[in-house]
């Protein structure tokens, strides 16, 4: 008698226990139905829309050079040439003749050249001739460019001798030709 009451118990186990299972689910899982109550937006009340992603041409880089000597002197005569009144505009120039990390140092440059007052109140100003541009022979990728460059204005920097700098850069090819990818003054 005893094997046949645990026989009989099997099937009603099995089905208690499908039963049970059938009520519960994953609230993680997605859900091909809609709960209609829900009305959760996915930012907080009183939170401005976030601003809509830039547009590949957006993105694109202004004033884009048909050869690598062209793009690198054209960026580098607006680095080294400048004045307390057209430092933000040329980074902000240089940021839109850029891409990628180039183009994110000028933007971020331009911004922090607003807020500087100490350039203002100096009257400070950088002038500079491109002495030479090649390409470095260590990396193939990268290019060296030396300049001779003068800074001044009032105050500290009235009759500071100029001097030679040394910048890296790297091109990316784009429509058009080339662009400043990355930038990296060395002195």
């Amino acid at each position: 008698m005893r094997r046949t009451a645990i026989k009989g118990l099997i099937p009603v186990c099995l089905l208690l226990a499908v039963m049970g299972l059938a009520g519960c689910t994953n609230p993680d899982a997605p859900s091909s139905v809609q709960d209609s109550t829900s009305t959760a937006s996915p930012q907080n009340p009183g939170e401005p829309p976030p601003p809509a992603p830039p547009t590949p041409a957006a993105q694109a880089p202004a004033a884009v050079q048909p050869t690598p000597a062209k793009a690198l002197a054209a960026f580098s005569a607006l680095y080294t040439n400048w004045t307390y009144r057209t430092l933000s505009s040329n980074q902000q120039t240089l940021a839109a003749m850029s891409v990628n990390p180039a183009r994110l140092v000028e933007q971020q440059a331009a911004a922090s050249s607003e807020a500087d007052t100490t350039i203002v109140r100096g009257h400070i100003y950088n002038t500079g001739q491109i002495v030479s541009i090649a390409r470095d022979l260590a990396r193939p990728d990268m290019w060296a460019i030396v300049t001779l460059e003068q800074t001044g204005g009032d105050t500290q920097y009235e009759g500071l001798p100029a001097a030679y700098h040394v910048t890296l850069a790297q091109l990316a090819t784009v429509p058009g030709g080339y662009a400043i990818e990355l930038w990296l003054p060395q002195s």
